[in-house]
């Protein structure tokens, strides 16, 4: 009997983003802000023939905002309750040359927020998912890091702390079961805290990416002055711990934070990380806030990266408690 070969979908290989329009931020001061990325990703994505799925609520008055008219934009209609479609949308994996579903249930970080509508809305894909349903375990697409070599990176700390009320599930017994299934080459966890302002308990998209096959960039600082240093510190080590014990893993670049990489507005510190950028087959896309622009481009030049690279100031998203990353799903 053949085995069907399966394959994870990496950021990296992906040519298609999802992305929900904010109509249910509205009426907040930095709507307009927010509207802004929205509409720079759309270009950024057509300039790259990147396909874009735009998901606008039922009423759908907020199109003007976009470029519609270029085939590689679709449409769709439903009212998701939040703008964070990397957690709710589910991750995608390849089994026989076509896209199919890891299924996984969504309850907003332990039910901080509404999330009815978002966990639904993988109903209303058209892609088959009935060979890996975990739909008894809470995890978000966001603390699912893959590579296209099979690796699969996560903090086992956010899926427990997500799960703290599901008494009868056994996480680890769970996520052996998507490893099983999906032939997963390697299976990394850390376990950390959040980044300060980080209400999703810790997500690795804060924390470690691909940016190849080969590659991971991770969250580092050498500042003691940053808010964020001991988190920093304690990352290293279990970034260096992966790396060691990986079979595939040649390379792990840090990226560097310091106090300049703080957004502090009235009194709160927000959840900025740049690991939180957009990949796929053509750009890499990452987030910056005012004060750290120049110096995130010179970070950047030393990447090896051969794709386009670009910044785009996220820090409306941030004020929100996400990140640029958590705007979009790859599909």
């Amino acid at each position: 009997m053949s085995v069907i070969k399966k394959k994870l979908l990496a950021d990296y290989e992906s040519n298609h983003v999802v992305m929900v329009h904010p109509h249910m931020h509205r009426d907040k001061s930095h709507y307009s802000d927010l509207c802004t990325i929205f509409s720079s990703l759309n270009k950024i994505f057509i300039n790259n023939k990147t396909k874009q799925t735009i998901v606008f609520g039922e009423n759908g008055k907020f199109e003007n905002l976009y470029d519609l008219t270029d085939s590689s934009v679709s449409k769709i209609f439903y009212n998701c309750d939040d703008i964070w479609i990397r957690d709710y949308l589910p991750k995608i994996y390849i089994s026989d040359g076509s896209k199919k579903m890891i299924r996984y249930r969504f309850n907003a970080y332990g039910e901080k927020y509404n999330y009815k509508n978002d966990n639904y809305f993988k109903e209303i894909f058209n892609y088959v998912s009935d060979e890996i349903d975990l739909d008894s375990l809470v995890l978000e697409g966001g603390n699912l890091e893959f590579s296209a070599r099979g690796i699969l990176i996560t903090n086992m700390h956010c899926i427990k702390k997500n799960n703290i009320s599901n008494y009868a599930i056994n996480v680890e017994e769970e996520i052996n079961k998507m490893v099983e299934k999906l032939r997963i080459s390697e299976l990394f966890t850390i376990n950390l805290n959040g980044i300060i302002g980080d209400d999703t308990n810790g997500h690795i998209d804060n924390f470690i990416r691909f940016i190849d096959n080969e590659t991971i960039v991770y969250f580092a600082s050498k500042d003691e002055s940053y808010c964020n240093y001991q988190i920093a510190c304690k990352l290293a080590k279990q970034v260096e711990d992966i790396v060691n014990r990986s079979k595939i893993i040649k390379q792990a670049i840090p990226l560097y934070h310091c106090k300049d990489d703080e957004l502090i507005m009235n009194g709160k510190i927000y959840p900025y990380s740049k690991l939180n950028f957009i990949a796929t087959t053509e750009c890499f896309i990452f987030p910056c806030i005012s004060s750290n622009r120049e110096s995130l481009q010179h970070d950047l030049d030393g990447l090896p990266s051969k794709t386009k690279i670009y910044v785009i100031n996220t820090e409306a998203a941030l004020t929100e408690y996400g990140g640029l990353h958590c705007l979009t799903a790859n599909i």
